[in-house]
């Protein structure tokens, strides 16, 4: 099967964009727009990728991440962050490491779909 998505972003529009275009491409998705119900929906679904905002009511993406890094059932999903705005404070804010990637708005939707297969085992699909 292809992969279960979880986007959160503030910005609705952007949301329902990648939304359709994960989609269409055959994987499904579940979409929020604050941190607080990412890191809800993220232990209540266990996706195999999650794509985060940095900036977001609720909580910043930084914090999704190291909440879903305190538990060993959320602790090895990649996540994507994506962000427009890339103050020295931002870059701070973004974890590092082998399951991380960071795509700066606005960007080409192939270059979604690179990292969606780098970081998802067999190019997006899971076993």
């Amino acid at each position: 099967m292809l992969a279960q998505i979880l986007i959160a972003d503030d910005d609705i529009n952007f949301v329902t964009l990648l939304k359709e275009h994960l989609e269409f491409q055959g994987h499904k998705v579940i979409a929020t727009t604050d941190g607080f119900q990412a890191t809800l929906k993220a232990h209540e679904h266990k996706p195999h990728l999650v794509i985060l905002d940095i900036q977001m009511p609720g909580a910043y993406g930084s914090t999704v991440y190291h909440n879903l890094q305190q538990d060993p059932l959320t602790a090895s999903i990649p996540v994507l962050f994506i962000s427009a705005f890339l103050s020295q404070e931002m870059m701070e804010r973004i974890p590092s490491g082998p399951h991380v990637r960071f795509l700066k708005k606005p960007f080409e939707m192939n270059r979604l779909d690179d990292l969606v297969k780098e970081l998802l085992p067999l190019g997006g699909y899971v076993p």
